[in-house]
């Protein structure tokens, strides 16, 4: 007889609400695969399957009742009875203004087809922060041929700096610096 091996408890489910839905997600799920299940297209930026969520471009936020805040979709647990909302005007409100800001201080132009139809679903008009947007105004790095730097279209996403960090590569070759308070 081959030896028992332990595997963990196994995980429940949880019932929550999404746009008006009743769906069932393995406890510990996060809203964003909560919604993919439900083939709910949720815009991420920052969000990687294989690193951990970073929270920083904020065009997942969805409306979470009870909650003061839009909530990030990508980080946040389900909770059993939560009562979420994927297409309400506040949180397309938010979806635009991210992108927005984003595309007004960014050559976003070769972005991922998807990055573009986001910015056509919301409505997201750039040009109306005008044309004197601050944007970096740096020449594209090239360090080597599997590595170019071009800061007009970075979108401070971090997957490059998460891929270099603990989760992955554990080299630490790229940081963010010019960031917060400090």
């Amino acid at each position: 007889m081959a030896d028992a091996v332990f595997v963990g408890m196994p995980k429940r489910l949880v019932a929550v609400s999404i746009d008006g839905r009743d769906v069932e997600v393995t406890e510990g799920s996060t809203i964003l695969e909560a919604c993919r299940r439900m083939s709910i297209d949720t815009p991420t930026l920052c969000q990687l399957d294989t690193l951990a969520p970073v929270n920083v471009c904020r065009v997942c936020v969805v409306e979470l009742e009870g909650s003061r805040v839009l909530v990030p979709a990508c980080s946040r647990k389900v909770e059993a009875g939560m009562k979420i909302r994927t297409d309400s005007e506040r949180v397309n409100h938010s979806r635009r203004l991210v992108l927005e800001l984003l595309a007004s201080s960014v050559d976003m132009s070769l972005c991922a087809p998807q990055v573009q139809a986001w910015m056509t679903r919301y409505g997201a008009t750039p040009s109306r922060f005008g044309t004197g947007a601050a944007t970096v105004a740096q020449p594209v790095k090239v360090d080597n041929e599997l590595y170019v730097r071009d800061y007009s279209r970075c979108i401070l996403c971090y997957k490059c700096v998460e891929a270099c960090g603990v989760e992955a590569q554990n080299t630490f070759a790229i940081g963010v610096a010019g960031r917060g308070a400090r």
